[in-house]
């Protein structure tokens, strides 16, 4: 009897711990970039400058944090004046297409998968994904000192930003796919939005009139 209390206080322990880990993540939201995540801990903000594929000069935020040696962070590179940014660049007229603004962000989350594969761990897991019907990509690394790397990159057109989510764990770390998947899009009233997939694979507003028909739910 005693053995058996014993090991129910384990079990009991075990799940309490659990829970306490459960409810340690922090729902962190922010309108100005239009995403919800859930963070260990409050995030750190930093900005940066993005390279683009068509070499274009872009500015992001870039959202961090750290949990022992695990490390988690969300990038977003904001498009919105892609098209401004483009006509300003010094370009020969071979290299500066009329619409290579779009095809910039188009090409935005090829590239950043391509980054994560340069990066020079073993690629574990390498696959088309989604997010609320916003297109993208998803890559797993295991790299040379161990540790495991988990990433999706998403392009919401409607936003005009790219997300990539990334988080670098220990070997002996659960895989954190409550963070790689807590990512989420808001709507201007800062509300959780999950899209619609257009027959042409552009993620439409659940709102938006005469889709029906061009959508799936």
């Amino acid at each position: 009897m005693r053995a058996l209390a014993s090991t129910l206080f384990g079990i009991l322990a075990l799940s309490l711990s659990g829970t306490a880990f459960a409810q340690s993540r922090l729902e962190y939201t922010n309108t100005e970039d239009f995403f919800g995540i859930n963070f260990p801990v409050d995030p750190e903000i930093e900005t940066f400058s993005y390279d683009s594929e068509f070499g274009a000069v872009f500015q992001g935020r870039r959202y961090s944090a750290e949990v022992g040696a695990n490390r988690y962070q969300l990038s977003v590179v904001d498009f919105t004046d892609s098209q401004q940014i483009h006509a300003a660049i010094d370009k020969t007229e071979a290299a500066g297409g009329p619409s290579n603004w779009l095809y910039d962000q188009r090409a935005s989350v090829a590239r950043a998968a391509r980054e994560f594969r340069a990066r020079g761990g073993e690629v574990t897991y390498d696959a088309w994904s989604h997010l609320d019907r916003v297109e993208g990509h998803q890559i797993q690394l295991r790299n040379p000192d161990g540790t495991r790397t988990f990433a999706g990159m998403y392009l919401n057109s409607n936003r005009h930003r790219l997300y990539v989510v990334e988080a670098t764990v220990t070997a002996n770390s659960p895989p954190p796919i409550q963070f790689q998947q807590s990512l989420h899009f808001l709507d201007d009233a800062g509300d959780k939005i999950r899209y619609r997939l257009s027959t042409n694979g552009c993620a439409v507003d659940p709102d938006a009139p005469r889709i029906e028909m061009l959508s799936i739910r």
